[in-house]
């Protein structure tokens, strides 16, 4: 892998970015931290096209932004493809490595998408829950919604360690504290190890066991929603919220649910 990048086809050099901290939490899984394209402004929710230079050639993958809006770096979540054309080099990533980050960031998981409401659920798989980061940092959540729930399962206990820990940090900060105390519920379910709830997200809102493991009445019409993870999970969870009458919403027409787009197609 090159660290350096040359002008190309109009992409300018103020693209690349330093890394300046890496974290590995399972084999499969990693985060990293780049300084920030001073050009770059983004809502919560958001991705951006990242890029390595691979044989000579610049790659480019989309990657949600987990930092928030407000933040002088940008932080990103990773999973680790076995032979993957960029995960492969991505993961090899140090301190000492530079990135090429585009500067215009873009996205349909935004709370733009949505009407104002009671609670907010953030529904992820896996990597998913990268882009929820950056909304449960945002103040904006907190002036929209009462509540947020943060659903993420996972396969394995280790791969719920990034949104434990983020949510750590998040409730203990001074600044956001005020704006998130009492206000940020998590609800962690893995299906292949042993824990406290198991099940995929589908399966928890259908059977009502999410909301009455959360000791909820129900899912109500000032609900909202935003689904991050596999193309099928997106799906499945959109046709399943579609079936209790909750409508799919976008900037120009907030609804009750939104997804990124771009990753479901």
């Amino acid at each position: 892998m090159s660290t350096s990048y040359h002008q190309t086809n109009g992409r300018a050099l103020d693209h690349i970015q330093n890394v300046v901290g890496v974290t590995h939490y399972t084999n499969k899984l990693f985060s990293f931290k780049t300084t920030r394209p001073k050009a770059l402004s983004f809502k919560a929710g958001e991705f951006v096209m990242i890029g390595l230079v691979i044989k000579n050639k610049p790659v480019f993958r989309a990657y949600s932004i987990c930092s928030a809006i407000w933040q002088s770096w940008l932080e990103f979540y990773s999973i680790k493809v076995p032979n993957g054309p960029f995960t492969s080099f991505l993961q090899k990533l140090t301190p000492k490595s530079s990135i090429i980050v585009k500067a215009k960031a873009t996205g349909t998981l935004t709370l733009s998408g949505l009407k104002p409401g009671k609670r907010l659920f953030l529904l992820g798989t896996g990597t998913g829950i990268a882009p929820f980061i950056s909304i449960m940092l945002d103040p904006e959540t907190y002036e929209v919604f009462e509540e947020v729930i943060v659903v993420l399962a996972c396969r394995l206990v280790a791969e719920l360690q990034y949104l434990l820990e983020k949510h750590q940090q998040i409730v203990a900060d001074s600044q956001l504290k005020p704006m998130t105390k009492n206000r940020i519920r998590m609800y962690t379910s893995v299906t292949r190890d042993s824990h406290p709830f198991t099940g995929r997200i589908t399966t928890l809102i259908t059977s009502g066991v999410l909301t009455d493991d959360l000791n909820m009445k129900g899912l109500d019409e000032s609900d909202r929603f935003m689904i991050c993870g596999s193309q099928a999970m997106i799906a499945d969870t959109a046709c399943v919220l579609k079936s209790l009458k909750f409508k799919e919403g976008s900037a120009s027409n907030p609804q009750s649910f939104v997804y990124e787009k771009a990753f479901a197609s």
